[in-house]
């Protein structure tokens, strides 16, 4: 920091340079993320919101109104009733937030949880804040996580079974509905990580919801994580952590005596009341209606890329079930590396060997076909 501060417009000019150098969404050569461009109607109501803030939600009644209706439209797209639940930071507070629950609740001794292995790294971060240890089921042939493999790690010491709705490798959904059997039966806590898959599968056929099923109309699930600020075009950062029942939050609730209220549940202190009512105005704007095509656009999408990448002699990980696509190639590193130099964000997925793109809704078309181009071109030079 300077002694004498300088004038608006020049800051101004530096920070539009600074911009300049940013990764753009709307070029379309970004398929390496979840995140996408938000919606204009979501940029809007974030900037109107700024001063907002939810830890001290008495100031700020009308933030806290909407985020309550985020919470009670995600609760009600998800089956669950009589929910609870708040707007954070992202899958990582969410999930943070959910084991924290299933600790306390659980009271256990050395409290342990069972992650499938294509788990999220968030649950490296949050377990190691909550102390607890990560106890690994491994994957069945289609990169899923075994449902007895799970069952038979379940001990005294265990709180919780973490499944993904959505995984970020692959986007694979986990058999939710075995899982929910078995955590009801051992009566353990069922979490549910649909950060992506949260505002995707609820939007495409109906044939495809039953097959999966994931959220609280399965009876053994008692919280889930899903990200707005991923396909569901919100702000960043968007987050939401939903539990079935509300009196789960009795057992991460804080004394807040000095704020306008006595209480808080989030672990979060001062949160931004923006990103929920920027989600909150997304989900006025476009209705069911409007995910449901933004969805059936992206997953079509999808199923182009993954025919042509196949017709084009390269091996598909395995059939996309979400909007990621993961293939191999000769040299799948060097794939990456060559296309990354030509200006497309790819990943490279060092424990499946694979590029992984995913299909967000600033990917179009034309996108789709320029990236196909520089792929079989640096495919072929290998």
């Amino acid at each position: 920091m300077q002694d004498k501060g300088r004038r608006r417009r020049e800051v101004v000019a530096d920070l539009k340079k600074i911009l300049a150098e940013e990764t753009n969404y709307r070029d379309g050569k970004v398929l390496s993320s979840m995140c996408t461009r938000p919606q204009p109607i979501a940029k809007k109501a974030h900037s109107m919101f700024l001063d907002s803030n939810l830890g001290d939600p008495g100031l700020f009644p009308g933030s806290r109104k909407l985020e309550q209706d985020v919470v009670h439209s995600l609760s009600e797209l998800l089956n669950c009733e009589d929910g609870a639940g708040f707007v954070v930071s992202g899958g990582t507070e969410a999930n943070l937030m959910a084991l924290w629950a299933a600790r306390n609740r659980a009271s256990v001794s050395n409290p342990e949880v069972i992650v499938p292995e294509s788990v999220h790294f968030s649950f490296d971060k949050v377990c190691n804040v909550l102390g607890i240890r990560l106890v690994y089921a491994g994957l069945d042939g289609d990169f899923r996580v075994n449902p007895q493999e799970v069952e038979d790690r379940i001990t005294k010491h265990t709180v919780a079974i973490v499944s993904t709705a959505g995984t970020s490798e692959l986007g694979v959904v986990d058999p939710i509905p075995k899982l929910s059997e078995i955590a009801s039966v051992h009566g353990v806590h069922l979490h549910v990580d649909a950060a992506l898959g949260g505002l995707v599968i609820p939007f495409l056929e109906p044939k495809l919801q039953t097959r999966l099923a994931f959220d609280f109309q399965l009876g053994g699930v008692k919280s889930l994580t899903v990200d707005p600020h991923k396909m569901g075009m919100s702000t960043i950062p968007a987050g939401a952590i939903l539990f079935r029942d509300k009196r789960i939050l009795e057992c991460i609730k804080t004394i807040t005596p000095y704020l306008s209220e006595t209480t808080q549940f989030t672990f979060a202190g001062t949160r931004s009341g923006a990103p929920a009512v920027a989600t909150w105005a997304v989900f006025e704007s476009l209705g069911r209606e409007g995910f449901k095509k933004t969805v059936k656009r992206c997953m079509a999408l999808t199923a182009f890329l993954s025919k042509e990448i196949e017709a084009a002699g390269l091996r598909l990980v395995a059939e996309p079930t979400l909007n990621i696509v993961a293939f191999r190639t000769s040299s799948s590193k060097c794939t990456a590396d060559h296309l990354k130099r030509k200006g497309w964000f790819v990943s490279y997925v060092p424990r499946l060997d694979c590029i992984r793109i995913v299909v967000m809704p600033h990917v179009l078309r034309r996108h789709a076909e320029a990236f196909l181009k520089d792929l079989k071109e640096t495919a072929k030079s290998e």
